[in-house]
């Protein structure tokens, strides 16, 4: 997610490249440059933010690339709109040449919409510089359909100064038991819900993305079989994490009533964390600015001293751990007419340059080892965030992830409201459900 990602972002100020390096640049690009007839490729994009940022920064990759012209298409803001979008252009044939993908490829890639990438990667020596992990989690049997555009990882966050007003211990939780008995603590100082943790149907894509994916890598098992190529649709792992989201609920800690309606997290990650009635919140590298920074969606003033992160504990205990992956990705469409063009976009826009810039506009971590550049090394939360990439934990999205983050936004939805309120019983509706959507041939259940 994922950072994605998968939920919602909003902005936060541009930092522009100088001028110097823009000039030499062109420069040193122009000088080497054959003239050959100029092309045209198009790119969609959406969310305010990263709009303004390739407005910004694409005269430079015209300048640096004089027989390529780019025009922008401002895509709907809200990511599924915005999904629902390429999707229909793709089905269409008429897709942009390049895209920004917010959500996992795997199904677009499998339908035969994006362009094969290996070979254009396996001929550029700027791939070996994103992180072995990233480079393999993007490969789909074995073939490359995107690349990445920034990293993240999840955390938990949490109000430094509340936890310290209220004598609540702010060292790393070991357990999931020390955890809620944190929340639990806190829910009783403040007098009302403590956590918000993306459940239901109105997080959309967030509540398997930015929660549940997040809670299962802890467990020790499994929600994907890759050797047989099937879905887990039972198993202990699956029952412990529909607990938590029981324990939430029942112990009056988790902030429902905003779960049940449309942009849950504007009442919760922008409103309630940002005015200290909640104490905690799930969250990315991203939260840093583009939700909390100053011109985020909910600024905190100081955030970098009154917020601080949890990695995310093991149901038992043991090692804690960070989720963390791609976030969002360049594709470029199959039906292009100009691939090679295409490919020098995606690559710059996968070069240095951009990616320092992309990650201090929605605050993300480089997915690359070699961006040691301002503005980005400005910002110790995100280096901090990137030395921890190498051993983040990550759910490489299969086909059918589509279907599992519907069954899992209907399951947790049935906790929240309290329809189901016994592990066993969710879990029954959570295999069921995920064997009439996926098909019986591609789920198994583990003892």
């Amino acid at each position: 997610m994922n950072a994605r990602v998968y939920g919602r972002r909003r902005g936060v100020a541009i930092a522009l490249v100088s001028a110097v390096v823009l000039a030499s640049a062109a420069a040193a690009w122009g000088a080497a440059t054959s003239r050959s007839e100029t092309v045209t490729i198009s790119i969609i994009e959406h969310q305010p933010p990263r709009v303004a940022l390739l407005k910004k920064m694409l005269p430079l990759f015209e300048r640096t690339h004089p027989n390529i012209k780019v025009k922008l298409q401002e895509g709907p803001a809200p990511d599924t709109e915005f999904q629902t979008k390429l999707t229909l252009d793709l089905n269409a044939g008429n897709a942009a040449d390049v895209m920004a993908l917010s959500f996992a490829p795997t199904d677009v890639a499998a339908s035969g919409y994006l362009l094969n990438l290996t070979s254009y990667v396996n001929g550029w020596s700027g791939w070996q510089r994103f992180y072995p992990r990233l480079r393999r989690d993007e490969a789909i049997d074995g073939k490359v359909f995107t690349v990445p555009r920034e990293a993240s990882v999840q955390q938990f966050f949490y109000r430094k100064d509340l936890l310290t007003k209220f004598h609540v211990s702010t060292t790393q939780p070991q357990t999931w038991k020390e955890l809620m008995s944190r929340l639990t603590a806190l829910k009783n100082a403040v007098g009302g819900p403590s956590i918000v943790f993306p459940a239901g149907k109105a997080w959309g894509g967030g509540t398997f993305g930015e929660g549940f994916i997040n809670l299962m890598m802890g467990t020790s098992s499994k929600l994907y079989d890759t050797s047989a190529q099937k879905w887990i649709v039972r198993s202990p792992g699956l029952t412990q994490v529909l607990q938590f989201y029981i324990d939430m609920t029942k112990s009056g800690a988790l902030d429902v009533a905003p779960l049940l309606n449309p942009e849950p997290w504007t009442a919760t990650k922008y409103e309630a964390f940002p005015k200290g009635k909640l104490a905690v919140s799930t969250g990315g590298t991203w939260s840093w600015f583009f939700d909390w920074g100053p011109k985020g969606s909910g600024p905190i003033p100081n955030v970098f001293q009154k917020v601080a992160t949890w990695n995310y504990p093991a149901p038992n205990g043991g090692a804690t751990y960070v989720p963390g992956a791609t976030g969002w990705r360049w594709a470029i469409s199959a039906k292009t007419k100009h691939p090679k063009e295409a490919f020098e976009l995606v690559k710059w826009l996968a070069s240095p340059t951009f990616i320092a810039q992309n990650a201090v506009t929605i605050g993300a971590i480089s997915p690359r080892n070699d961006v040691r550049s301002k503005p980005y090394t400005t910002y110790p939360v995100l280096i901090n965030a990137e030395k921890q990439l190498a051993k983040a934990r990550s759910f490489n999205s299969p086909v059918g992830t589509d279907r599992m983050i519907q069954v899992v936004d209907d399951v947790t939805e049935a906790i929240i409201t309290e329809k189901v309120t016994d592990a066993k019983s969710a879990a029954d509706q959570l295999a069921q459900e995920a064997t009439r959507l996926l098909g019986r041939s591609k789920v198994e259940e583990k003892s």
